[in-house]
């Protein structure tokens, strides 16, 4: 974030790092945005403990830093909304804790999308196995495979040959996790329509 200290300030000759939080929250709301420099000095007492609180309780160096950083812009933008019904850090801490809760409950509903997903492809898989005995089966399925098209056979490969999860195929295959859920349930009816087909006639071509 860019800071512009071009406007005289009326504190100007005050030795800043001697004010208590929520005096430099009164200069700030007369001053802002023109001028920055309590701004600076109220965001350098906390940014490290911002940082820490968000490494704390995400227990990721990435997110810890991308909340971090929100929480800061929020802190540029609401300061004005400090009302001094609690102290300074007591509101600041309120907004980090909200953001951290934020990112978790996004965190928690993604690894709920992937593991149904996931058990989801697995018990397919499974019950597909399940109905043949184990040489059979592997000629089944490997007749199978050989018949989807090349980006079905791919994402199935990787998903139950490979065991990569939902979130490595995505980095395998350069696409976003939506697209590849998507890919891995269209590419699983496809194998389910195709095995049906061979297991009752292995002998007929499934290709055009």
């Amino acid at each position: 974030m860019a800071f512009n200290d071009s406007i005289t300030s009326p504190y100007s000759g005050a030795d800043l790092t001697e004010l208590s939080d929520e005096e430099l929250v009164d200069i700030c709301n007369e001053e802002l945005p023109e001028t920055t420099r309590a701004y600076r000095v109220l965001i350098g007492r906390y940014e490290g403990l911002i940082y820490n609180t968000c490494m704390k309780l995400l227990g990721n160096h990435q997110d810890a830093e991308e909340i971090a950083q929100d929480t800061l812009i929020q802190l540029f933008h609401k300061l004005h909304q400090f009302q001094g019904r609690s102290t300074f850090k007591t509101w600041l801490y309120r907004i980090v804790h909200n953001y951290c809760k934020n990112k978790i409950g996004k965190q928690i509903r993604k690894r709920k999308g992937q593991a149904a997903i996931e058990e989801h492809a697995d018990h397919f898989m499974a019950d597909t196995y399940d109905n043949t005995e184990n040489k059979e089966r592997s000629e089944l399925v490997n007749t199978t495979l050989e018949n989807l098209k090349p980006r079905d056979r791919e994402i199935i490969v990787l998903k139950f040959m490979s065991g990569l999860t939902i979130e490595e195929i995505s980095t395998v295959l350069e696409i976003g996790l939506s697209a590849t859920k998507m890919r891995l349930y269209r590419a699983l009816d496809a194998f389910k329509v195709a095995f049906e087909r061979v297991n009752k006639d292995p002998q007929t071509p499934l290709k055009a």
